[in-house]
């Protein structure tokens, strides 16, 4: 059985979370990248970047979904004591063409991006294992596009 605890956040102009476990009675500081309204809710947003490579590390990935995945199973978003409505995003940079936002369902999609780009099995399994995730988390988004 799935089971989440009642979270509080706050957070400063310094972008630091303070999430407060109403169950265990902690309080766990957190930092994410960047945080942003687009349609009257608040996008939490962490960045992995790359400027040499295709893609970040899969260890820098990784670091950046775990903790957005965090995020995004919190049960609300407070700030200044009223809910607002968010969800969670991945930005992924690297040296690549275009852009690619999952989940995506189409898959011929995702096969042109990955074959645009020259993609080895290896990222293309990641990109894959990338969606599966955001499909399974509905307040989770990425996007996948080139480095400025």
């Amino acid at each position: 059985m799935e089971h989440h605890a009642p979270f509080i956040i706050t957070f400063s102009s310094l972008l630091v979370y303070a999430v407060h476990d109403g169950y265990l009675g902690g309080i766990y500081h957190l930092t994410a990248d960047e945080i942003y309204i687009e349609n009257n809710q608040f996008i939490i947003q962490e960045s992995k970047n790359a400027s040499k490579t295709k893609m970040p590390s899969i260890d820098d990935i990784k670091d950046g979904l775990f903790k957005l995945i965090l995020f995004s199973n919190l049960d609300s978003l407070y700030l200044d004591n009223v809910q607002v409505e968010f969800r969670t995003q991945l930005k992924i940079t690297g040296r690549i063409e275009g852009s690619l936002y999952l989940p995506n369902d189409n898959a011929a999609v995702v096969s042109n991006f990955c074959k645009n780009n020259n993609f080895s099995n290896t990222l293309r399994k990641i990109i894959d294992l990338l969606n599966q995730e955001t499909i399974k988390n509905p307040k989770l988004k990425i996007i996948i596009t080139h480095h400025e």
